[in-house]
């Protein structure tokens, strides 16, 4: 199955300029997660709705710009590469979403959600969650003094 079958081709493209109010706003209004971001017609990053939170927010940053929280590591996948690629590119970089290329133009982007419903061998979809979700073990030793719980 080729990846213009099953990526999303209805792009929402926010601006450096834009306030992150705004573009959590239309996040919600269009019920997704990730948005590339342009600046005078070139991409140059990408934000989440975990950027927005995870970010801005818990940096009491109340005036929130685009340009100060976007992540401007673009990784991409060219629309002829295979369904298999692009999951292995997700698990390798530990990303959900990738953005779709063709002659270095935006065309769409793919989501692991996308993947998943495909008929792409099960294995090759467990195997790359594991690098996804893959979480480092604390090695910090802490001895809390709790003498009883209460509710």
């Amino acid at each position: 199955m080729d990846l213009e079958k099953i990526m999303s081709k209805d792009l929402i493209v926010g601006s450096v300029d834009d306030k992150l109010s705004d573009i959590a706003l239309l996040m919600q209004q269009r019920d997704i997660g990730f948005m590339p971001i342009a600046e005078e017609d070139q991409i140059v990053g990408v934000i989440t709705d975990r950027d927005i939170v995870i970010n801005c927010l818990s940096n009491n940053d109340t005036d929130c710009e685009v340009k100060d929280y976007i992540t401007r590591n673009i990784i991409s996948i060219d629309i002829n590469d295979s369904i298999e690629d692009a999951i292995e590119i997700m698990g390798d970089e530990k990303i959900k979403r990738l953005l779709v290329s063709n002659d270095g133009n935006l065309v769409g982007i793919i989501s692991l959600s996308d993947i998943i419903t495909t008929n792409i061998d099960n294995q090759i979809i467990v195997d790359n969650l594991k690098k996804l979700w893959k979480i480092d073990k604390n090695t910090d030793h802490l001895n809390p003094k709790v003498d009883e719980f209460k509710l």
